[in-house]
């Protein structure tokens, strides 16, 4: 039997009988082990032997095609003497019985190589619909896996799944009943497009680019003070609104400075490049966090657009993918002509900088918003005032900082600062040796890995050409990379499970063939998010429910062959926006400044300068009212201490580029949801909706809650239980009105109430309200 690798598991597999398979089943078991001593970098190779190309691993028999007895390979790799196995024994690494098997009948078979399947450009030559393609694909790995797709999910089961993935936001009880209720054959689709179409979506699509781009309202490092770059926040969610071409997306973040006539928000849009952390601490040496800066812009060019852990090539050759030190430092070189300040951080932006207006200002509210911070501001202000100690001498101080910059900003409400790209010269960038800024070796110029093809026509070698030669239709990375993310978003888990690394660490393909023909057709759509988006949606794939067979979870427990719907728990914002949507608490304002919504008192303070200077951002001052109930993704995001609530639901410190957010499930997220004051104030702001609008009796405003936040109605067993809980609990309150005073915050409190709080807050907690089904 054979064996393959998808993720951690090892899959047994009939649908290649045939012969191994190079990419599939060699080179991860290579790469896992072997490519470290014996790969591509050859300052660290070790008894002259590669492995990595088929010529290196013929050489001194370590190979011998057809002849595993005579290759010195497998008696390394079964040698019981410890001076001898490979691999070495002091590396904690070590081949497992079927791997070692793999490889025996993979050097009988001819030890043919392949290049690795990511450096190739992607090929398609189906003619079907993409949905079509993506189910015909799926399906058929399905069959010969011996599994057979579910059935279709129930209508409020997609419903609610379309909203959930596109918008971020349950749907409400009128799309459900909509719904429900139009029997036309193009019922799903006019959904989709609707969804599609809305504000909503792009902020959710907006939302993973964040994590991507590193977008944070401080500059990291240690003093981690305030700066301004909301306004490239605004710019990304309006690129999705108008469903900006992702060529145009990618153009513009990487050289917008550079298109010629470029317009403000061209410009502004390279606040991509600049996210990146800066300090401005004192008795640092410049060049060393110039290097620093430049060096995460790498990283998250790579890791964004192509799926390459380039970063490793920084002080030596990469030691699994061909990616030498002087390609990392002609890619490099793209950059270092640009205006980088090594030291010279400050509250708000560092230059060089514009101001532009918010491609959102007519939607953003941002004058009104800036106005309600600045009165938030001045009644803090005047309460630390009243007590004179060192601690509020500090506050109205820093305060005071936190005024000036808002006040600076609302001479003009419509403009915004942000940090921008500019190219005033040229710069001789060398490579540097073991990536320290201070041992400049060898010149080199600006270019692209040579694995690759190189940059395509004759004019200037920067930016702009770096941008065209992502978008060529050769490139054999954009697109699949691009791609997997949008599926990674719709199921959880990309077509590559590592959507980081497409290089030789990372995961094959569950479904190569489909994933080029999504990115084959998503280059000839014209780069059109919207339309891969909802071929995806759209396909019978998608709408399978998330029921488990048995004989499924036994042959493929993590799903990775879809042969049901995907089940997964909502990203961290998404779990507070759709607590604040199911109460009814939710600003639906689009773009503009960030919002402070609560969070444990002192928690910056823990980790400020208070003291050192007049910086910005050091401690937490929460606002009030509704902006504290604005969809997460734009609460001020401070990198060494981001939104706890949302910290412990997984979200990223944005301290470098994330393209993966990992899922835990811990007992804090439990404590979260049960007595975070915003989630008791989603309950209490729930219970009161289930009385004004579920009706008269206590079942029916259970039923009506149940409905906001799973988009079905309770099961009898459900409703009973709920309904025992009220019983229960209206009990308690009725003999201890104290306690449901300090649950509802009011001394006149209704022991009915108070009950349907508890209930609230446990539909809030359910499994079913926090999972994507």
């Amino acid at each position: 039997m054979k064996f393959y690798r998808i993720g951690l598991l090892m899959l047994s597999s009939s649908a290649f009988a045939g012969e191994l398979e190079f990419n599939r089943d060699i080179r991860p078991i290579l790469s896992e082990n072997c490519f470290q001593c014996h790969g591509p970098d050859s300052h660290k190779r070790e008894a002259e032997l590669r492995l990595d190309t088929r010529e290196g691993a013929l050489e001194m028999d370590s190979i011998v095609p057809g002849a595993p007895d005579h290759s010195e390979i497998m008696v390394r790799i079964t040698s019981n003497d410890p001076d001898e196995i490979m691999p070495p024994r002091g590396s904690h690494l070590a081949l497992t019985k079927e791997q070692i098997a793999t490889l025996e009948q993979w050097i009988k078979e001819g030890a043919e190589y392949q290049g690795h399947w990511g450096f190739e450009a992607p090929v398609s030559v189906s003619q079907e619909s993409l949905h079509e393609v993506i189910d015909l694909a799926i399906q058929d790995r399905l069959k010969d896996e011996g599994l057979t797709p579910s059935e279709m999910a129930g209508p409020e089961t997609l419903i609610r799944r379309l909203s959930l993935d596109l918008r971020g936001l349950p749907p409400k009880p009128e799309e459900i009943d909509a719904f429900l209720t139009d029997k036309s054959p193009d019922a799903w689709e006019s959904l989709v497009d609707r969804m599609l179409a809305s504000p909503q979506t792009a902020e959710r699509l907006a939302l993973d680019w964040l994590d991507a781009a590193r977008y944070s309202d401080t500059n990291g490092y240690s003093i981690d003070d305030h700066r301004d770059m909301w306004g490239w926040r605004d710019w990304v969610i309006h690129a999705f609104m108008e469903n900006k071409p992702y060529d145009e997306f990618l153009t513009e973040q990487l050289a917008g400075d550079l298109i010629p006539d470029a317009t403000p928000q061209q410009v502004m849009a390279t606040g991509f490049l600049r996210n990146s952390m800066n300090t401005h601490e004192g008795g640092i040496i410049p060049e060393e966090y110039r290097v620093a800066y430049l060096a995460d812009k790498v990283d998250t060019v790579s890791s964004t657009f192509m799926g390459l852990t380039m970063k490793c090539a920084q002080c030596h050759d990469h030691k699994y993918d061909p990616i030498s030190q002087k390609d990392y430092y002609r890619f490099y070189a793209f950059f270092d002509s640009a205006t980088e300040h090594g030291l010279g951080a400050k509250n708000g932006n560092t230059g060089p900088a514009i101001e532009v207006e918010s491609p959102l200002h007519e939607v953003a509210g941002v004058e009104e918003s800036l106005k309600q911070r600045v009165g938030r501001l001045e009644q803090l202000r005047a309460e630390a005032q009243k007590v004179d100690t060192p601690l509020n001498k500090h506050f109205v101080k820093e305060i005071g900082i936190e005024l000036e910059i808002l006040e600076n900003q609302l001479k003009n409400s419509n403009t915004t600062s942000v940090m921008v790209m500019d190219s005033p010269g040229t710069r001789v960038t060398r490579i540097l040796n073991r990536g320290e800024y201070d041992k400049p070796g060898e010149e080199v110029t600006a270019g692209v890995p040579e694995i690759f093809p190189q940059l395509p026509g004759d004019g200037p070698v920067n930016r702009l050409a770096l941008a065209e030669w992502f978008l060529d239709e050769q490139h054999p990375l954009t697109a699949r990379v691009a791609v997997n993310r949008y599926w990674q978003l719709i199921f959880g888990t990309g077509l590559v499970r590592t959507p980081e690394d497409f290089g030789s660490q990372g995961e094959w393909p569950s479904h190569p063939e489909l994933l080029d023909a999504l990115a084959v057709r998503f280059r000839e759509s014209g780069w059109d998010v919207r339309a891969l988006l909802k071929e995806i949606v759209m396909s019978d794939t998608y709408r399978q429910c998330s029921d488990i067979p048995e004989k499924g979870l036994d042959i493929d427990p993590q799903n990775r062959l879809l042969a049901r719907g995907a089940r997964v728990r909502l990203q961290a914002e998404l779990v507070r926006d759709n607590a604040l949507s199911i109460s009814g608490l939710l600003n639906p304002q689009l773009g503009g400044p960030s919002v402070y919504p609560e969070q444990p008192d002192g928690l910056w303070r823990q980790i400020s300068h208070f003291g050192y200077g007049s910086f910005t951002a050091q401690a937490y001052y929460p606002d009030e009212g509704s902006k504290t109930q604005r969809r997460s993704m734009y609460t001020f995001w401070k990198r060494t201490a981001p939104p706890p609530s949302l910290a412990i639901f997984d979200a990223p410190t944005r301290e470098t580029c994330t393209v993966r957010r990992m899922a835990t499930n811990t007992p804090l997220q439990a404590l979260v949801l049960l007595n975070d004051p915003q989630y008791l104030k989603a309950a209490r702001a729930l219970a009161k909706r289930m009385s004004a609008e579920g009706g008269e009796s206590t079942e029916k405003r259970i039923a009506y809650a149940f409905r906001l936040a799973t988009a079905r109605l309770p099961n009898s067993t459900e409703s009973g239980i709920l309904l025992s809980m009220h019983e229960r609990e209206k009990k308690r309150f009725t003999q201890h009105p104290n306690k449901a005073a300090d649950l509802l915050l009011s001394d006149d409190a209704s022991p009915d109430l108070a009950a349907l709080t508890v209930v609230a807050s446990t539909i809030l907690n359910l499994n079913e309200t926090l999972t994507r089904q």
